[in-house]
Protein backbone atom coordinates (compact mmCIF):
# COMPACT_ATOMS: atom_id res chain seq x y z
CA UNK A 1 0.00 0.00 0.00
CA UNK A 2 1.45 3.44 -0.74
CA UNK A 3 2.04 6.25 1.38
CA UNK A 4 -0.93 8.26 0.14
CA UNK A 5 -3.83 5.35 0.46
CA UNK A 6 -2.09 4.66 4.16
CA UNK A 7 -2.68 8.61 5.29
CA UNK A 8 -6.09 8.25 3.20
CA UNK A 9 -7.05 5.58 5.37
CA UNK A 10 -5.71 7.10 8.59
CA UNK A 11 -8.07 10.35 8.06
CA UNK A 12 -11.31 7.86 7.28
CA UNK A 13 -10.42 6.05 10.16
CA UNK A 14 -10.05 8.97 12.36
CA UNK A 15 -13.19 10.07 10.81
CA UNK A 16 -15.11 7.49 12.12
CA UNK A 17 -13.42 6.87 15.51
CA UNK A 18 -14.43 10.33 16.26
CA UNK A 19 -18.18 9.14 15.51
CA UNK A 20 -17.62 6.77 18.45
CA UNK A 21 -16.46 3.60 15.95
CA UNK A 22 -14.11 2.13 18.62
CA UNK A 23 -12.67 -0.08 15.65
CA UNK A 24 -11.91 2.10 13.81
CA UNK A 25 -9.86 3.91 16.90
CA UNK A 26 -8.25 0.43 17.57
CA UNK A 27 -6.61 0.01 14.27
CA UNK A 28 -5.54 3.83 14.53
CA UNK A 29 -3.77 2.55 17.41
CA UNK A 30 -2.51 -0.48 15.73
CA UNK A 31 -1.45 1.29 12.82
CA UNK A 32 0.70 3.70 14.84
CA UNK A 33 1.86 2.51 18.84
CA UNK A 34 5.25 1.39 17.46
CA UNK A 35 5.88 4.77 15.55
CA UNK A 36 4.77 6.52 18.70
CA UNK A 37 6.50 4.77 20.83
CA UNK A 38 9.82 5.57 19.25
CA UNK A 39 9.02 9.34 18.94
CA UNK A 40 8.12 8.91 22.73
CA UNK A 41 11.46 7.39 23.70
CA UNK A 42 13.30 9.90 21.73
CA UNK A 43 11.23 12.57 23.71
CA UNK A 44 12.11 10.71 26.96
CA UNK A 45 15.24 8.43 26.60
CA UNK A 46 13.56 6.17 29.19
CA UNK A 47 11.69 3.33 28.35
CA UNK A 48 8.51 3.32 31.12
CA UNK A 49 8.24 7.02 30.50
CA UNK A 50 7.69 6.24 26.54
CA UNK A 51 5.17 3.61 27.60
CA UNK A 52 3.70 6.19 29.63
CA UNK A 53 4.18 8.94 27.08
CA UNK A 54 2.15 6.60 24.66
CA UNK A 55 -0.94 6.10 26.56
CA UNK A 56 -1.01 9.34 27.36
CA UNK A 57 -0.65 10.04 23.44
CA UNK A 58 -3.51 7.75 22.77
CA UNK A 59 -5.82 9.29 25.56
CA UNK A 60 -5.07 12.13 23.93
CA UNK A 61 -5.83 11.55 20.48
CA UNK A 62 -8.96 9.54 21.23
CA UNK A 63 -10.40 12.97 23.31
CA UNK A 64 -9.35 15.38 20.60
CA UNK A 65 -11.07 13.67 17.62
CA UNK A 66 -13.67 15.04 17.52
CA UNK A 67 -11.40 18.39 16.82
CA UNK A 68 -9.07 16.68 14.22
CA UNK A 69 -9.50 18.37 10.97
CA UNK A 70 -9.45 15.46 8.27
CA UNK A 71 -8.82 17.80 5.50
CA UNK A 72 -4.93 18.07 7.20
CA UNK A 73 -3.10 14.76 7.58
CA UNK A 74 -3.64 12.42 10.40
CA UNK A 75 -0.01 11.49 11.02
CA UNK A 76 1.84 14.78 11.68
CA UNK A 77 -0.72 15.23 13.89
CA UNK A 78 -0.50 12.48 16.03
CA UNK A 79 3.29 12.47 15.74
CA UNK A 80 2.77 16.12 17.53
CA UNK A 81 0.78 15.07 20.24
CA UNK A 82 2.87 12.16 20.82
CA UNK A 83 6.41 14.68 21.20
CA UNK A 84 4.16 16.91 23.30
CA UNK A 85 3.02 13.99 25.51
CA UNK A 86 6.63 12.67 25.49
CA UNK A 87 8.45 16.33 26.76
CA UNK A 88 5.39 16.31 29.33
CA UNK A 89 6.16 13.04 30.63
CA UNK A 90 9.62 13.85 31.11
CA UNK A 91 9.35 17.40 32.22
CA UNK A 92 6.88 15.99 35.26
CA UNK A 93 9.75 14.34 37.18
CA UNK A 94 12.07 12.27 35.79
CA UNK A 95 15.29 14.44 35.96
CA UNK A 96 17.23 11.80 38.12
CA UNK A 97 16.16 8.76 35.95
CA UNK A 98 18.97 6.99 34.46
CA UNK A 99 19.10 6.96 30.83
CA UNK A 100 18.29 4.26 28.50
CA UNK A 101 21.59 1.63 27.53
CA UNK A 102 21.42 -0.06 23.99
CA UNK A 103 19.31 -3.02 25.03
CA UNK A 104 16.51 -0.39 25.94
CA UNK A 105 16.46 1.05 22.71
CA UNK A 106 13.83 0.90 20.69
CA UNK A 107 14.87 -1.22 17.82
CA UNK A 108 15.18 0.55 14.15
CA UNK A 109 14.16 -2.48 12.11
CA UNK A 110 12.39 -5.68 12.85
CA UNK A 111 13.02 -6.67 16.13
CA UNK A 112 13.11 -10.49 14.79
CA UNK A 113 15.89 -11.44 13.58
CA UNK A 114 17.00 -13.91 11.29
CA UNK A 115 19.03 -16.81 11.99
CA UNK A 116 21.75 -15.76 9.73
CA UNK A 117 22.02 -12.58 11.67
CA UNK A 118 26.16 -12.80 13.39
CA UNK A 119 26.89 -11.58 16.32
CA UNK A 120 29.02 -9.04 15.25
CA UNK A 121 25.97 -7.47 13.46
CA UNK A 122 24.20 -7.24 16.89
CA UNK A 123 27.18 -5.90 18.65
CA UNK A 124 26.89 -3.33 16.02
CA UNK A 125 23.17 -2.51 16.58
CA UNK A 126 24.09 -2.33 19.83
CA UNK A 127 26.66 0.12 19.52
CA UNK A 128 24.42 2.23 17.11
CA UNK A 129 21.61 2.07 19.92
CA UNK A 130 24.43 3.37 22.59
CA UNK A 131 25.16 6.19 20.78
CA UNK A 132 21.58 7.01 19.95
CA UNK A 133 20.74 6.95 23.85
CA UNK A 134 23.65 9.15 24.41
CA UNK A 135 22.08 12.10 22.15
CA UNK A 136 20.42 14.97 24.07
CA UNK A 137 16.57 14.61 23.33
CA UNK A 138 16.03 17.15 21.01
CA UNK A 139 18.83 15.68 18.53
CA UNK A 140 17.79 12.09 19.25
CA UNK A 141 14.14 12.63 18.32
CA UNK A 142 14.99 14.50 14.77
CA UNK A 143 17.36 11.57 13.65
CA UNK A 144 14.44 8.80 15.06
CA UNK A 145 11.64 10.79 12.56
CA UNK A 146 14.47 11.06 9.85
CA UNK A 147 16.17 8.01 9.97
CA UNK A 148 13.46 5.50 11.38
CA UNK A 149 9.99 6.97 10.68
CA UNK A 150 11.57 8.62 7.27
CA UNK A 151 10.05 11.54 7.72
CA UNK A 152 10.52 14.67 5.32
CA UNK A 153 12.39 17.84 7.05
CA UNK A 154 8.97 19.43 6.45
CA UNK A 155 6.80 16.54 8.94
CA UNK A 156 9.85 16.53 11.54
CA UNK A 157 9.55 20.31 11.76
CA UNK A 158 5.87 20.16 12.13
CA UNK A 159 5.98 16.76 14.33
CA UNK A 160 8.66 18.67 16.85
CA UNK A 161 7.27 22.57 16.16
CA UNK A 162 10.36 23.81 14.97
CA UNK A 163 11.70 25.53 11.88
CA UNK A 164 13.01 23.20 8.99
CA UNK A 165 16.17 24.83 9.54
CA UNK A 166 16.32 23.89 13.00
CA UNK A 167 15.85 20.42 12.00
CA UNK A 168 18.70 20.52 9.22
CA UNK A 169 20.85 22.20 11.59
CA UNK A 170 20.03 19.21 14.64
CA UNK A 171 20.23 16.68 12.13
CA UNK A 172 23.30 17.65 11.37
CA UNK A 173 24.63 18.02 14.93
CA UNK A 174 23.47 14.55 15.74
CA UNK A 175 25.20 13.03 12.58
CA UNK A 176 28.41 14.40 14.23
CA UNK A 177 27.85 13.44 17.66
CA UNK A 178 26.81 9.63 16.81
CA UNK A 179 30.20 9.21 14.19
CA UNK A 180 31.98 10.69 17.30
CA UNK A 181 30.45 8.44 19.48
CA UNK A 182 31.11 5.63 17.43
CA UNK A 183 34.51 6.24 16.41
CA UNK A 184 35.18 6.42 19.76
CA UNK A 185 33.62 3.51 20.65
CA UNK A 186 35.48 1.49 17.47
CA UNK A 187 39.18 2.60 19.62
CA UNK A 188 37.94 1.85 23.30
CA UNK A 189 36.65 -1.73 22.19
CA UNK A 190 40.02 -2.56 19.92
Amino acid sequence: MSAGLDEERDERLAVAAAKGDRSAFDALVTRHRRAVYRLCWSATGNPADADDAAQETFVRVYRSLPSYDPARPFGPWLRKIAWNCGLSVRRDGNAGVPRVSGSDAPEAVDPAPGPEESAEGNEERRRVADAMAGLPADLRAVMVLRAVEGLSYAEIASAAGIPAGTVMSRLSRARERLLAALAAGSEGGS
